[in-house]
């Protein structure tokens, strides 16, 4: 068969309407005017039928918890590798990220109900709290009430070092390198 121009118009149609059939089928039963409705509704309730949130059985429960537990500590991680070192931008999306991750967990905890709530605890608090010093100890486990306002004293200050008085010392700004050396009894380092 050769290229004639009847041939090419031919081919042409050919090739437009079987495009314009495969687009008619390709948009489906879409329109008021299809005499197809009732199956096209069928359809969507099927399709549907897969997006509906599932009843959170227990298994469900703890594997939503560690899908959010898992993207929160991935934003943390993503926000503590950027704080300080990203741009203004960067960082300020990292946060977002992780305060909405944090956001969706607490979200979660917050939205179960007490069976769910027991379920999660049981998987949270699996192991029992170590209480082996205040037994032994006769102490109570509930610790000291620590108070975060207020001035506090520095708990590395030795009694020695609160009384004395450092406006007199001048030891680190007097001496020469040299003088170091022979306090310290050690040979300079020779220069290259």
């Amino acid at each position: 068969m050769s290229d004639t121009p009847q041939n090419k118009n031919n081919n042409n149609r050919r090739r437009r309407n079987n495009n314009r059939r495969y687009n008619k089928n390709a948009q489906g039963n879409k329109g008021p005017s299809n005499s197809n409705n009732k199956s096209n509704n069928n359809n969507k309730r099927y399709a549907n039928k897969n997006r509906r949130p599932k009843t959170l059985t227990p298994s469900r429960i703890l594997q939503k918890y560690d899908n959010l537990l898992e993207q929160y500590l991935v934003a943390r991680k993503k926000f503590n590798d950027v704080y300080g070192r990203g741009k203004e931008k960067q960082l300020e999306k990292v946060e977002r990220n992780y305060q909405q991750a944090l956001k969706n967990l607490r979200a979660f905890e917050n939205g179960l109900l007490d069976w769910q709530k027991e379920v999660l605890k049981g998987k949270i608090d699996a192991y029992p709290a170590d209480r082996q010093y205040t037994t032994e100890h006769n102490l109570e486990p509930k610790g000291d009430e620590v108070s975060f306002v207020g001035e506090f004293e520095d708990p590395h200050l030795l009694e020695s070092q609160k009384g004395h008085e450092w406006t007199s010392d001048s030891e680190e700004t007097e001496g020469t390198m040299d003088d170091y050396y022979k306090y310290k009894g050690i040979s300079p380092p020779v220069a290259q």
